[in-house]
């Protein structure tokens, strides 16, 4: 819970450092906000998720999972900064950060040896951008857990605005 809370302290708190640059530097595209569905990814089986613009080019993005297993809930969140090529209409996106977990005890997932905790992780994505704001996305997403290398992959659909 400390690593989120000071991740989330960091992100916040360079967002408001990055907001004092000059507006130029700010980019005001469909990029902006950003929230969307993404299945399997970075938190594992499904999660919603806000990206938003801090800087040209460099987004934080932060989502949620909540599964229902037995009498207990797994909950996911990942937190990512993300760089953004633009690749005329589309997108290349390249990210890094990390999905905080809580697991009940009786849950087995990627060979996982903590109930809470956080995994390393990170993104390349293929962002397709329509002109009315949706937007779908093919990712690679691995996961760097307990010195092993997991790859894993996902894709999304969501709206920018």
């Amino acid at each position: 819970m400390y690593k989120l809370i000071l991740l989330l302290f960091i992100t916040f708190n360079t967002t408001s450092l990055l907001a004092q640059v000059s507006d130029n530097e700010v980019n005001k595209s469909k990029l902006e906000n950003n929230i969307f569905l993404e299945l399997f990814g970075n938190a594992g089986a499904y999660s919603f998720n806000y990206d938003r613009v801090i800087i040209k080019n460099i987004s934080a993005r932060a989502g949620i999972m909540v599964l229902k297993s037995d009498d207990d809930f797994v909950t996911a969140f990942p937190v990512l900064i993300n760089y953004c090529f633009n690749l005329n209409t589309n997108y290349l996106e390249v990210g890094i950060g990390l999905t905080f977990f809580s697991l009940p005890n009786d849950f087995e997932l990627l060979g996982l040896i903590e109930k809470n905790g956080s995994i390393l992780t990170g993104a390349v994505s293929y962002r397709v951008q329509t002109d009315i704001g949706v937007n779908f996305r093919i990712s690679f997403t691995p996961f760097f857990y307990n010195k092993e290398f997991i790859p894993f992959g996902g894709f999304s659909i969501g709206y920018s605005f």
